[in-house]
């Protein structure tokens, strides 16, 4: 059997092995990375904030987005660049989980938004 690479698939397969990944992946080079925590905090002392499971709902431009996020509490995601609300929910709470206000997400950045689930 003979197996042959057209040349534009070989310097495809190039740019993906050089580490371009976004050129692989589909990930628009617009855009930024969202990452944070779904916490709960307060309640007895010492009140420190806890990683909680359940869902991070994001909402900015043309985009409503809910991300689960497991038993460490962590989210991260690929967005486009823009602003966005950012807020949780959790079965270990009965409210609504919030982020200390919307994060903006730039073009080849990192932005973190911790969303809070305040115990009294």
């Amino acid at each position: 059997m003979d197996v042959s690479l057209s040349r534009i698939g070989l310097a495809a397969a190039a740019v993906c092995l050089a580490g371009f990944t976004a050129a692989c992946s589909g990930q628009n080079p617009a855009d930024g990375t969202l990452t944070g925590h779904l916490y709960g905090v307060g309640g007895p002392a010492p009140g420190l904030p806890r990683p909680w499971p359940g869902t991070v709902t994001l909402t900015g431009p043309q985009i409503h987005r809910d991300i689960p996020v497991g038993a460490s509490g962590t989210y991260t995601v690929m967005l486009p660049a823009g602003r966005y609300m950012v807020v949780g929910h959790s079965p270990l709470y009965g409210g609504l989980c919030q982020a200390a206000g919307a994060a903006t997400v730039t073009t080849g950045h990192t932005t973190k938004a911790d969303v809070l689930c305040q115990m009294s």
